[in-house]
């Protein structure tokens, strides 16, 4: 008995040692994240730099060592909402807990955009023309590093970004923080979505890699869909590449998720946590992953029984761009198939935007889109926009020209892309090959002279006075 009792004892004993010693080695258990962060955050500035407080150096080392430049324009942000100078590259635990909470806090989103923007204008009231290149800069770099195949790039990135800073600054070299909060809501709403998500995301699970002493560096932990824009076969031409990923990127930012939202390859097994999905899901990746290429004329020829046989039939949202000479692009994206009509047609989420030389949504609602070309009495070739009277992007049904606001440029490609699902696609290629069958029965064909003299059409010719006739 007496054994049994000191053998209690004992176990009761190990199990407080056995505690002890697990809160000697972390002395943050029972913490809530943005504490637990904080406290190791001091740890190591204290560790590696003799910093009293958090400093700069290890908030960008341990949780955004691949985007330096945005950690300290994060850092500095926290400062100066403190009430510390911005050139400061120290803040106190209580400050960070405070204000990082306060970050994590902003749901609405012209809240969020609004606060990223005074972030990259370093707190001011007004914002310039490389601060806004900067905040663009960054957003795109991280949405290409979380590819799963690895960081992708663009050539054409300096054009895009530049199309947007072109659009918000007008030629001006500052703006006020407050427009271009506005201007971004209206012409780019899920710009800022990325960036906040990942920070969020960072500073939320950001104790786990100090505690493993190992900066939060791995790209791949984020699973994006693979877009179909970076096969070979679709964008690397080489005079002038269908859609470069830059332009992809800057349309997700803007489009209705009717078209961007993503279709997963694979399908996570039946109640198993799979962090990658939930991280994709949770940081809202929205660049496509099932676009398909309907009609490029480049390949397919240009005109409007081209754009009629390659279009028609896939009942699904597209997306129609419009390349012109003087460097204009214009995109419409149709809610529903194509189809000839003497009526304007379109839902809600039917947008007419322009991407270049400069980038900005031009329409967006209902009743937006037209398409005739064989209804006598109404105008012919395609149009968009709210007003059918002025409409904002009009094509002639030659195909020959574009024209937007009046200015009528040489149509120099069109290039269709079907937004829907994979079913939508299938079913566009069954009816194309139904049809091309019934052409070719048609046209092979052929009777003999016997079978010709029961024909019900012989005897109408001979009614209409057509006595010869080949057979």
């Amino acid at each position: 008995m007496g054994n049994h009792n000191s053998f209690n004892l004992n176990h009761k004993e190990q199990l407080h040692s056995a505690r002890i010693n697990s809160l000697n080695k972390d002395p943050t258990l029972g913490m809530l994240p943005m504490e637990k962060l904080g406290k190791l955050l001091i740890q190591k500035s204290l560790e590696e730099d003799s910093i009293n407080g958090i400093g700069c150096g290890v908030f960008k080392r341990y949780l955004f060592p691949q985007y330096p430049e945005m950690a300290r324009k994060l850092f500095a942000f926290l400062v100066t909402s403190s009430g510390g100078p911005a050139s400061s590259h120290v803040i106190s635990y209580s400050n960070f807990k405070a204000q990082t909470e306060r970050l994590l806090s902003v749901l609405a989103d012209d809240r969020q955009v609004l606060m990223y923007v005074m972030m990259y204008a370093d707190g001011k009231e007004e914002i310039d023309q490389d601060q806004f290149r900067d905040l663009l800069i960054a957003v795109y770099k991280l949405a290409m590093d979380h590819y799963p195949e690895g960081p992708q790039s663009c050539r054409y990135i300096f054009k895009t970004v530049q199309s947007v800073v072109d659009s918000a600054f007008h030629k001006k070299l500052t703006l006020k923080v407050g427009y271009l909060t506005n201007w971004i809501l209206q012409h780019c709403p899920r710009l800022i979505v990325l960036l906040h998500r990942y920070i969020v995301h960072i500073l939320s699970t950001g104790y786990r890699s100090v505690i493993e002493k190992c900066p939060y560096s791995k790209p791949n932990d984020l699973e994006l869909t693979t877009p179909v824009l970076e096969q070979e076969n679709l964008f690397k031409t080489e005079k002038n590449p269908l859609l470069p990923l830059s332009q992809v990127w800057i349309l997700s930012t803007t489009l209705p998720a009717l078209y961007t939202q993503p279709i997963l390859h694979s399908k996570p097994t039946p109640n198993c946590f799979n962090t990658q999905n939930f991280l994709s899901k949770f940081l809202d990746f929205s660049c496509p992953s099932h676009w398909t290429l309907l009609y490029n004329s480049n390949q397919h020829g240009i005109g409007s029984n081209r754009f009629l046989h390659h279009v028609l039939s896939y009942r699904g949202p597209t997306l129609t761009f419009l390349r012109g000479d003087e460097g204009v692009l214009f995109c419409m994206g149709g809610t529903s198939e194509w189809r000839e009509s003497h009526q304007y047609w379109g839902g809600d989420d039917t947008i007419i935007l322009q991407l270049l030389p400069t980038y900005k949504v031009i329409n967006r609602g209902p009743k937006s889109m037209y398409l005739n070309t064989s209804i006598r009495g109404y105008p012919k070739g395609i149009r968009a926009g709210n007003d059918p009277r002025k409409p904002s992007i009009e094509v002639d049904d030659s195909f020959q020209h574009v024209t937007h606001c009046g200015i009528p440029y040489k149509l120099e490609s069109v290039e269709v892309w079907g937004c829907g699902s994979p079913k939508n696609r299938e079913v566009q290629l069954d009816i194309k090959n139904w049809q091309i069958k019934e052409a070719e029965k048609t046209r092979k064909l052929k009777m003999t002279s016997k079978e010709w003299l029961d024909h019900p059409d012989r005897y109408l010719l001979e009614l209409a006075g057509r006595q010869t006739y080949s057979t």
